[in-house]
C-alpha cells in the first residue's frame, strides 16, 4: 500500500460517494488508474463494502448500552466454533430490532471476565430491559452480564476516519 492507496482509502471513508474523477484529480492520476487501484484494495479486502451511514437516533433507537456477557464454560454443541461466536451469532442474529428486541450492532469475544461486549441500540429502558431480564436471561449459555447505558456519546466510527498504519 502506497501514498496513493493511502489517500483513496481516506478519501472514501470521508465521502463513500466521490467520484472517479473527484479521486483522480485528489492523487493526481488517470481515472483509469484509479478505478483499478481501487478494485484491488476490494480484492484485497481493505475496502469491505459502500453503504449509507445513518444516524441511529433519526430511526428511532433512543438509548445505547454496550453489556457485557459472562458464557458458561465448554464447547458448542457443534463443536465448530467456541461457544462464545455461537452465541454472539444467534444474539447478532435475533436481534435486529424487531419483536421487542434491541437492535444489537456489534459482538466481540474479548478478554478479562467476561466473554462477549455487545454494543445495544434500544427504542427505550423498558426494551433493553426485557433484552437484559426476559431474553439474555433465558439463554442456558448465559452467566451473568454487566450493562453500562452510554450518557453521552463524545465521538463514534460514523463520524471518525481510520487511517491506514504506516509501516514502521
Amino acid at each position: 500500500m502506497d501514498e496513493i492507496d493511502r489517500k483513496l482509502i481516506m478519501a472514501l471513508q470521508e465521502d463513500g460517494k466521490k467520484t472517479l474523477q473527484e479521486l483522480s484529480e485528489l492523487v493526481g492520476r488517470p481515472k483509469t488508474t484509479i478505478a483499478t487501484r481501487i478494485k484491488k484494495l476490494e480484492i484485497d479486502g481493505v475496502i469491505i463494502g459502500y453503504k449509507a451511514v445513518v444516524n441511529p437516533f433519526a430511526l428511532g433507537y433512543r438509548l445505547l448500552s454496550f453489556v457485557l456477557v459472562s458464557v458458561r464454560r465448554g464447547t458448542a454443541p457443534r463443536e465448530s466454533k467456541p461457544l462464545q461466536v455461537e452465541v454472539a451469532e444467534k444474539v447478532l442474529t435475533e436481534c435486529k430490532g424487531e419483536g421487542g428486541l434491541p437492535y444489537v450492532e456489534e459482538a466481540y469475544v474479548v478478554t478479562g471476565p467476561y466473554d462477549l461486549l455487545f454494543k445495544v441500540w434500544s427504542r427505550d429502558v423498558k426494551q433493553l430491559s426485557n433484552f437484559l431480564v426476559a431474553y439474555l436471561a433465558s439463554d442456558p449459555n448465559i452467566q451473568r452480564t454487566e450493562t453500562m447505558i452510554v450518557l453521552e456519546i463524545v465521538d463514534d466510527w460514523r463520524r471518525r476516519v481510520m487511517p491506514p498504519a504506516t509501516p514502521g
